[in-house]
């Protein structure tokens, strides 16, 4: 099993001319070993996100470039272990998330992980649920910061993106380029105050080439379901074009006209929100496996 840290390299953005640190076969099951999305720049409680260096924040591990695929593919990575450090962090700072107008100052709080628990407070323990914040390949032709969510993946921050799921991402370039990192200990959907708990880990993901599938934007599937994303600068676009991939989605895989389809979706296929705090908004519809059970192909 390949193992690649965040020593060997980290990118902070998303371009079409990624050079790559390391190569994996289909097939292949990977370590990628990630600092938390501050860089270790956060510390202490006194540490806050006003300080930071902003060119050392969300750093992704990679970009690995995954033998045999090519433009018009889709890799499926399977998130088989996310492992995380023993203390994670959240902070808030006034202009951003949700209700980024009513911070008064920045802060930060310290949260430590202990037995499978993130300790938020003398009486609140939350069982946590690791999950990839941000995951993505070379896109077409623009470069993008790793802070921005898009087609190629990238900041998707979508809670699904855990253990026992899998994360499906068009391929855009040779070789794919795939890079991984953000971490979050906990998240719940919206990520309002701009963080989960972000935290330092280890992600274990087997990734495999796949030919024969039309996707133009990620997917991720859960034992369950099947969540189609987008990003878009507002939510209501991101819903759009979610819902939009959802449909067309569920006519193809259920043998539907698309007018029923879309008629389903609306009774059967939840439209959530992945994360409102990006410089892009991510959404995803939700299409359950009763209705669907397997990808339809091209």
């Amino acid at each position: 099993m390949r193992r690649i840290s965040f020593q060997d390299g980290v990118t902070y953005t998303f371009g079409p001319d990624l050079t790559p640190i390391a190569t994996v076969r289909s097939g292949e099951t990977v370590e990628f070993v990630c600092q938390d999305a501050c860089g270790g720049q956060i510390r202490t409680e006194k540490d806050t996100l006003d300080q930071l260096d902003m060119d050392q924040v969300n750093g992704a591990t990679g970009p690995v470039r995954v033998i045999g695929s090519r433009a018009g593919d889709v890799i499926r990575i399977q998130i088989r272990d996310i492992r995380v450090a023993e203390w994670g962090f959240q902070s808030i700072v006034s202009g951003h998330g949700v209700l980024g107008d009513e911070v008064d100052r920045p802060r930060t709080k310290v949260i430590p992980i202990q037995d499978g628990f993130a300790v938020f407070s003398k009486r609140i323990r939350l069982p946590v649920r690791p999950h990839v914040g941000t995951i993505g390949v070379a896109p077409p032709a623009k470069e993008w910061t790793t802070f921005y969510p898009g087609d190629h993946g990238g900041n998707l921050d979508t809670k699904e993106i855990s253990k026992g799921n899998s994360v499906y991402l068009p391929v855009f370039q040779p070789g794919a380029q795939l890079a991984m990192g953000d971490i979050h200990a906990l998240m719940a959907d919206g990520e309002v105050c701009v963080t989960g708990i972000e935290i330092a880990g280890t992600i274990r993901a087997q990734v495999d080439v796949l030919r024969g599938l039309r996707m133009n934007r990620p997917l991720v599937e859960t034992s369950d379901s099947w969540m189609a994303l987008a990003s878009a600068p507002t939510l209501d676009e991101a819903a759009k074009l979610a819902t939009h991939d959802g449909v067309q989605l569920l006519a193809r895989g259920a043998d539907l006209p698309w007018h029923e389809a879309y008629m389903l979706a609306s009774i059967a296929c939840d439209l959530r929100i992945s994360q409102d705090v990006d410089p892009w908004r991510t959404a995803k519809l939700v299409v359950p496996k009763s209705l669907m059970r397997r990808l339809p192909r091209s």
